[in-house]
């Protein structure tokens, strides 16, 4: 499967996208807290600046962190071996769950009279 080094590499990059997803989350919080303004005041006023440079801030962070905690390589996947077959009298799930609700259905209704 995969190796320590690997998987340390994964954790490090993991790690490295989270913090700086904080890091710039925190940037973008100073600059909310901060209204800094001066880039846009005088154009859309000083609140509108604040908001702007601090939404874009935000954003890059999350997506930082969304890119770092959703990595599919450090998604567990179960074993092949672990997987059942499928045999000639498994019904599909959508049929199953089709039984499902009419058994419950027909048990409700016997419930009722």
């Amino acid at each position: 499967m995969f190796g320590i080094k690997d998987k340390v590499a994964r954790t490090a990059k993991r790690a490295g996208l989270i913090s700086a997803g904080t890091v710039c989350c925190t940037v973008g919080v100073g600059f909310l807290t901060a209204s800094g303004w001066l880039a846009l005041a005088p154009t859309v006023g000083p609140a509108t600046a604040a908001f702007i440079i601090a939404g874009v801030y935000i954003g890059v962070g999350l997506i930082l962190i969304a890119l770092g905690a959703n990595d599919p390589a450090t998604q567990h996947r179960p074993p092949a071996a672990a997987e059942q077959p499928k045999t000639a009298t498994q019904a599909p799930p959508l049929m199953q769950a089709f039984m499902f609700g009419m058994e419950t259905g027909v048990k409700a209704d016997k419930r009722r009279r």
